[in-house]
């Protein structure tokens, strides 16, 4: 259950109330990290993103903007245009013809499931096709989507657009396969778990504070908040499992990854999702320890 306290409730609603005010993000730390080696030198970036915004996170702050003019090349998870994303989706998210998701599900759930669909405009036919990770997928963008959060207003789409318009070579982090087996990793239970997360989220009407605490955390460049939000606030123990093979296993691939682009010569901007950085199993400790000094970029009132 999204554990919202008295405090906390009023907080999300305060940082919602001022994000659709539309109230500018004032100067300071920024999701941004130059990394440089044990010697001091400028080696690459390490950008956090939010894949789902709204037009209030462009443009971009500037200093992200001038280390992409200043990069080499671009990283992300994946490269979204990658045409082999929604076939492998599709593959993998259906469920054999014969089986419906609410025969995996416990009956006192199935009409939390429907009343649910509903609320965010989701057919019931269609969810019925869908392995619960992916229907728990669609189900949060149609939630984001209603606050305001587009996919089609995410850092990463803009990155990858703004790279292919420059020339810049993009690599993708990972494979589709990858991505895919994270968000159905953890067993029944732990999936289980995730999509009641997600059910609440909707019943709960807790969309719009959900997502803008998100934002606000990350417009400060506060990965230790955000880490918080995914890990304590907004996720069940019973999550868990699924937690460590999205977050924490995928992190430390990810580290040899990002490690590989840092060769001398070269110089990328590096870019995942915003959860990934924060945290003793984050991107962020993980790189110092392997030598190298993430120095945060700090924005500042001109």
């Amino acid at each position: 259950m999204l554990r919202f306290g008295p405090g906390l409730r009023a907080a999300l609603v305060a940082w919602a109330l001022a994000l659709w005010a539309g109230l500018a993000a004032a100067a300071g730390p920024l999701f941004l990290w130059e990394l440089k080696d044990a010697g001091g030198a400028l080696r690459g970036w390490l950008y956090g993103t939010i894949h789902v915004c709204d037009a209030s996170c462009f443009p971009l702050p500037a200093p992200v903007r001038e280390a992409l003019a200043a990069a080499d090349g671009l990283a992300l998870e994946l490269d979204p245009a990658d045409p082999s994303l929604g076939p492998a989706l599709a593959r993998a998210g259906m469920l054999p013809p014969e089986r419906r998701v609410d025969e995996l599900l416990p009956p006192a759930l199935r009409p939390r499931l429907a009343a649910a669909l509903a609320a965010v405009g989701v057919a019931d036919a269609s969810a019925q096709r869908l392995q619960p990770w992916l229907l728990g997928t669609l189900m949060t963008l149609q939630a984001a989507r209603l606050a305001g959060f587009h996919t089609e207003q995410g850092v990463d789409l803009w990155l990858a657009t703004e790279a292919r318009a420059r020339g810049l070579p993009l690599v993708a982090l990972e494979t589709v396969e990858r991505q895919i087996a994270a968000l159905s990793a953890g067993g029944d239970a732990a999936q289980l778990a995730s999509l009641i997360e997600v059910i609440e989220l909707i019943e709960q009407q807790s969309g719009r504070p959900y997502f803008a605490a998100m934002l606000a955390a990350w417009r400060r460049g506060d990965p230790a908040a955000l880490d918080h939000l995914l890990r304590d606030e907004m996720a069940s123990p019973g999550m868990a499992p699924l937690l460590t093979d999205l977050l924490d296993q995928r992190n430390a691939e990810m580290l040899e990854a990002i490690t590989a682009r840092l060769q001398p010569g070269q110089r990328p901007f590096i870019a995942v999702g915003a959860g990934h950085l924060g945290g003793p199993a984050g991107l962020l400790d993980l790189l110092a320890q392997r030598g190298w000094r993430p120095v945060q970029v700090v924005e500042v009132d001109e």
